[in-house]
């Protein structure tokens, strides 16, 4: 066994409650859909919590693999830069892992981004401390990262590795006329077409997502989830989807994947 529990998790700073505030409320079905998969992950043992972000040191032909012992991060772009939080590495399986694939680069990058920060708040506050493993996604076909996720998830197998796999992904960016990106009525379309593939684990379905769609909604979920189908491929898995909305024009999933 490696994967032990998948998961889709949205990274928008302003659901961190020190941050959103009274605004916090706007995305109530987000909160209490991260409070909900913190407490099934927090009943789970395993041993590392990876988290593939699509921001940070993103790559352009391999995928950066962190492997320092230590990270800190905060949300200092976004105006608070304390507190800081620390959290110790796996660098045993980051550098194994980068051994294992020519898709891999070894990354010595200690910072955190909001879109490994941002996830790994919920179960924090819940009270789970484990090792992690960030991971950037790289801009190359969603068939190299699959592959990728595969050997992630064969290489925790070959060290005894129970891992967790997050997914950090926001959806389209076009939801509303003031969302970040501008308007796009295909916006919606993207966002319901994922959350029913998901609910359904299509994994044929999402990798093989139409890119004009996906290019047009202004997002940045399909690359990391498609390395956590990889992560999971060969394995029976029960889908269920936590929450999803759309506040500030932005569409949030909050999903679990879970190996049978």
């Amino acid at each position: 066994m490696s994967v032990i529990f998948g998961a889709i998790m949205p990274h928008p700073p302003i659901i961190v409650p020190t941050i959103g505030k009274n605004r916090l409320k706007e995305a109530d079905k987000t909160k209490r859909g991260l409070e909900k998969i913190s407490q099934q992950i927090k009943g789970l043992e395993f041993d590392t919590i990876v988290v593939i972000t699509p921001h940070g040191r993103v790559g352009q032909a391999s995928i950066p693999v962190y492997t320092s012992h230590v990270f800190e991060g905060n949300f200092a772009d976004f105006g608070y830069p304390k507190p800081s939080v620390l959290y110790k590495g796996d660098p045993a399986l980051g550098l194994a892992v980068v051994k294992n694939t020519h898709l891999a680069s070894a990354l010595p990058e200690t910072i955190l981004d909001h879109g490994v920060m941002v996830p790994l708040h919920y179960p924090t506050a819940a009270g789970i401390n484990k090792p992690i493993l960030p991971i950037a996604v790289a801009f190359v076909p969603l068939e190299k990262l699959f592959q990728f996720g595969k050997t992630l998830a064969e290489t925790a197998r070959s060290l005894d590795r129970k891992i967790v796999v997050i997914a950090s992904a926001d959806m389209s960016h076009r939801l509303t006329p003031d969302a970040p990106n501008g308007f796009s009525p295909r916006g919606k379309e993207f966002d319901d077409k994922l959350v029913s593939l998901v609910e359904k684990y299509d994994v044929n379905g999402i990798m093989n997502f139409d890119p004009s769609l996906a290019e047009e909604a202004g997002q940045d979920a399909l690359w990391s989830i498609a390395v956590l189908l990889g992560a999971l491929d060969g394995r029976p898995v029960k889908p269920e989807l936590l929450s999803y909305e759309g506040p500030f024009g932005v569409g949030y999933m909050v999903a679990a994947l879970k190996p049978e």
